[in-house]
């Protein structure tokens, strides 16, 4: 009798001690989840910004096709010290050069361009193109990911809370029938053992209670991560659960899968962009052809008349082929390097469209076992709730006893936790299978 005393007691302080969630939390909708999820997770802004680089890398190769300009200016002066060598003046006469200093001023530019590689630029600027729009679909896919992520977060805790909710009534029934058991026990309608049977049950839903407690916040804590939401802000959901039903053929969605899944169309833009990348770089074996002028002036003082630039320039236009014989295999190296990342770039594919349709088969699945379960565990807590109230009047009556009662709650309670789990596990399968599909991940 004392031990049972001190573990009542013991578990009335825990309970008193558990964390409850304040009353100025604030209550975020799944959609209002969604929407911050997207603006504040790490990996969105990451692939956005790759998508950003791919589309920097379709602007470099747009410049393939644009002559160059280079342009320098020079203004100085220059010191030279006696010499052996003898000059000639423009009368014949020799003479030696002592030494001088004088302005030194030189203006030039350049400008160049290739006009014939035998397509490699064409090749080079169309797969830099598939890049950016392989990019723009990772981009999609992965914030699927994080929608479908913050979904779960989501229901997890509306999970927790209903949970906690189904603990919360057990509790109450505990404590309602330990003050039946000891009226009764008042008047000698039962025993002791009823009354100790009825603490003990009282004290098992309590510790139970504070589990479910804990994991309500545990769950809280990880939305709030998705979420990026500092530690001292509180945030709360609402537990409602509503189904919407939904009867996908598994068939029709792995075909939908495989003409909507970003990350499948992203490989396959790759494979394109990849075959692109190769011929390019084959083609560079070949000469190319180029044009460029170029315009230099120089004047060892600079001229204080008009005739600026009219005098000591030069200019020129001209063709130019560049033809790299041997490289010492740089290009031959090249090209295996493009094979490679041809044939990794199909490879992944495979192995993405294997992971996609077992994704399909997975969520499906679950969908399907959920759905059952709902229907299962609606019934079975209409009867565990009537087995309990039948349980509970036999008891009051005396036809019964009280392990009928509490073994009669249990069933009604473990009931109405599956019937919760079951909602929830509908919910999430139903969001995934609409991410691994390709669809839109959207509140339901």
């Amino acid at each position: 009798m004392r031990k049972t005393t001190v573990l009542f007691g013991l578990i009335c302080a825990l309970a008193a001690v558990a964390p409850v969630p304040p009353s100025h939390a604030r209550v975020l909708t799944l959609e209002q989840a969604l929407d911050l999820a997207i603006e504040v997770s790490p990996t969105v802004d990451i692939f956005r910004e790759r998508l950003r680089t791919a589309r920097q890398d379709v602007l470099s190769n747009h410049g393939r096709f644009l002559p160059n300009l280079t342009t320098s200016f020079y203004g100085g002066r220059t010191f030279t010290g006696p010499t052996k060598s003898i000059f000639i003046d423009p009368q014949g006469r020799p003479i030696q050069q002592t030494g001088d200093d004088f302005e030194n001023w030189r203006f030039s530019i350049n400008s160049s361009m290739t006009l014939f590689d035998w397509g490699s630029n064409v090749y080079y600027l169309n797969g830099s193109k598939k890049s950016a729009k392989a990019a723009e679909y990772d981009l999609q896919y992965q914030k699927d990911n994080v929608t479908a992520q913050v979904i779960r977060a989501y229901y997890e805790l509306v999970r927790t809370k209903n949970l906690k909710t189904v603990q919360d009534e057990a509790v109450e029934a505990a404590e309602r029938n330990l003050e039946q058991v000891e009226a009764l026990f008042r008047i000698g309608s039962n025993t002791k053992a009823d009354v100790l049977q009825a603490k003990v049950r009282l004290g098992n839903t309590q510790l139970a209670l504070i589990t479910a407690e804990n994991n309500v916040e545990l769950a809280r804590a990880t939305l709030a991560s998705l979420l990026d939401i500092p530690m001292d802000e509180e945030i709360d959901v609402d537990p409602s659960l509503e189904i919407r039903e939904v009867q996908p053929d598994l068939r029709a969605e792995i075909d939908f899968m495989m003409k909507h899944r970003s990350d499948l169309i992203a490989s396959r833009t790759r494979i394109t962009a990849s075959n692109d990348n190769l011929k390019a770089t084959s083609n560079s074996r070949w000469p190319t052809l180029g044009g460029g002028m170029y315009y230099s002036w120089s004047d060892r003082e600079f001229p204080e008349n008009a005739n600026f630039f009219r005098t000591d320039y030069s200019w020129g236009v001209g063709f130019q082929i560049d033809w790299a014989i041997f490289d010492r295999f740089q290009t031959k190296a090249e090209i295996q390097r493009a094979r490679a990342t041809r044939r990794i770039a199909e490879e992944e594919l495979r192995q993405a469209t294997l992971d996609a349709v077992l994704e399909v088969r997975q969520y499906y699945t679950v969908l399907r076992e959920a759905e059952e379960r709902i229907r299962v565990s609606e019934e079975t807590v209409a009867q565990a709730t009537e087995n309990l109230r039948l349980t509970e009047e036999r008891y009051r009556v005396g036809a019964g006893t009280q392990l009928e009662t509490i073994e009669s709650g249990a069933a009604l309670q473990e009931a109405q936790g599956n019937l919760v789990d079951a909602k929830c596990d509908y919910l999430i399968a139903k969001a995934e299978l609409l991410r691994a599909t390709g669809r839109q991940v959207v509140a339901d």
